[in-house]
C-alpha cells in the first residue's frame, strides 16, 4: 500500500506542536508519545520503524513532540506531565472526532501519558505502553526547584504532577485492550513500580515482563521482538 509521510506543524493543546504523519490512506491512526527527553522518533528510532510497519498494513500514524521537546515551541523547562496528557489527549480526541479509530503507543513517561489518556477517553481501540513508569515511589525535590538530568533541566513540577497523577491506579479505568512492555533490567523503573503496572492491570490488559531488558537500550534482535509483538496487537485490535 501507498504511504506518504508528512512532517509538519499543527496545533493541538493552545501549542506548536511538531509533527510527522504516516498517511497510509486508513481511518485506522496511532499515536505515539515519547518519553521524558525523547522526541516523536522514540528512543533508538524505534517509533519509525514501527510506524512504517503499520503503514505496510494499512494503518496511518501520527508521532509528535511535546512542548519543549524536539521541533516543537517552547522550552524543555517548562514542560508539564499534565501538559503532556493534555496534549496527547487534545489529538487523540480531534482524530475521533474525524470518525478514525485511535490507538495510543507510549514509551517511559509517553507509556505513562496514554495510560493516563485511555483512563479518561474510552472510545480508543487499544493501547500500547513500553516501559511505563508510574512513579510510586516518594519524590524529593531538589532545593531549588530544579531537576538535572544529562544536561538537561527542567522544573521540579514536572515530576511532582508525575507522582500525583497515580499512573498505576489509573490502569483500572482502562477499559481498552491494552500491550504493556515491562523490562526487568530498567535502569529506570524499578521492581517497585513495575510491580505496581502488574498489580493494577486489568484481566484485558496483558503484562509481559523481559528479563535482562534494559529500560530501552534493546539489543536489534529484542527491539524486532517488542516492535513485532506491539504491531500484531495493533493490528488485531483494528480488526476486532
Amino acid at each position: 500500500m501507498d504511504m506518504k509521510e508528512i512532517i509538519e506543524s499543527q496545533r493541538f493543546n493552545n501549542h506548536r506542536i511538531a509533527t510527522a504523519i504516516h498517511d497510509a490512506g486508513s481511518h485506522n491512526m496511532v499515536i505515539f508519545c515519547h518519553g521524558f527527553r525523547g522526541t516523536n522518533i522514540g528512543p533508538h528510532r524505534l517509533f519509525v520503524r514501527v510506524a512504517r510497519e503499520l503503514a505496510g498494513q494499512g494503518i496511518s500514524s501520527l508521532r509528535f513532540d511535546q512542548y519543549g521537546s524536539g521541533n516543537s515551541e517552547g522550552d524543555f523547562f517548562d514542560s508539564s506531565f499534565k501538559d503532556w496528557i493534555e496534549t496527547a489527549r487534545a489529538i487523540a480526541q480531534h482524530y475521533l472526532s474525524q470518525g478514525y479509530k485511535v490507538a495510543l503507543v507510549g514509551q517511559s513517561m509517553g507509556g505513562a501519558a496514554v495510560i493516563a489518556v485511555a483512563s479518561e477517553v474510552p472510545a480508543l481501540t487499544s493501547v500500547v505502553a513500553w516501559a511505563p513508569d508510574p512513579n510510586v515511589d516518594d519524590f524529593i525535590s531538589s532545593e531549588n526547584g530544579v531537576v538535572e538530568e544529562n544536561g538537561q533541566i527542567i522544573q521540579a513540577q514536572f515530576w511532582q504532577e508525575a507522582h500525583k497523577a497515580k499512573i498505576a491506579d489509573k490502569l483500572r479505568l482502562v477499559k481498552v485492550p491494552m500491550y504493556i512492555v515491562q523490562c526487568t533490567a530498567d535502569e529506570y523503573v524499578d521492581q517497585q513500580n513495575r510491580e505496581a503496572i502488574s498489580t493494577n492491570a486489568q484481566p484485558h490488559h496483558r503484562v509481559e515482563n523481559f528479563e535482562g531488558y534494559r529500560h530501552s537500550s534493546w539489543t536489534f534482535k529484542e527491539s524486532q521482538g517488542i516492535i513485532g509483538k506491539s504491531v500484531d496487537f495493533l493490528v488485531k485490535s483494528f480488526q476486532e
